[in-house]
């Protein structure tokens, strides 16, 4: 059954990704349009939010998925075994040079150390390579390229409310 709900959460994330580049049409007001835009922060727990021309969408997720939705043993660049707690996606206008940004708020019982020193791993080298880490009010900052389709990235960890690590990914599309 968790599997399932992952699975429908996944699913449901993806069609509206691809729902969010369907777009090309420029209403007045339209934000990043053609231009940079970010996700940055945008992300909020239990929540799925698109923001496009022509589109801005925001989807609350039922309590039952939010805790259910974990990301694989195998990830590359999102820690493994954590539960996502929202998405954000802000896209330009498709096939103008816009951004696409998205934005993963994630929770693992880890304690960020130890979330830290994954993404400080040489054997994560297979899936991305770091650029710059840095500390923020406490936080952990990383920042890198994926090695598949050379997106660059960065990820903000810290400590979780009650315990744990909350964190934040954020990866960036050029068209």
């Amino acid at each position: 059954m968790a599997g399932l709900k992952a699975a429908s959460l996944a699913s449901l994330a993806v069609a509206l990704s691809l729902a969010s580049g369907c777009s090309k049409h420029k209403r007045a007001g339209d934000e990043g349009a053609g231009g940079p835009v970010s996700a940055e922060g945008q992300a909020q727990e239990g929540k799925i939010s698109i923001k496009a021309p022509g589109l801005d969408l925001a989807i609350s997720l039922p309590k039952e998925l939010t805790g259910e939705a974990k990301t694989g043993r195998d990830s590359k660049v999102l820690y493994p075994n954590a539960t996502l707690a929202g998405m954000a996606i802000a896209a330009g206008e498709t096939g103008k040079g816009g951004d696409t940004d998205v934005e993963m708020r994630f929770k693992t019982a880890d304690p960020p150390e130890q979330v830290a020193a994954w993404y400080r791993d040489p054997a994560r080298r297979d899936g991305f390579r770091l650029t710059g880490e840095s500390r923020d009010k406490g936080d952990f900052v990383f920042t890198g390229m994926q090695r598949r389709d050379r997106h660059p990235f960065q990820v903000r960890i810290g400590a979780g409310r009650g315990g744990g690590t909350e964190g934040r990914l954020r990866v960036h599309h050029h068209d």
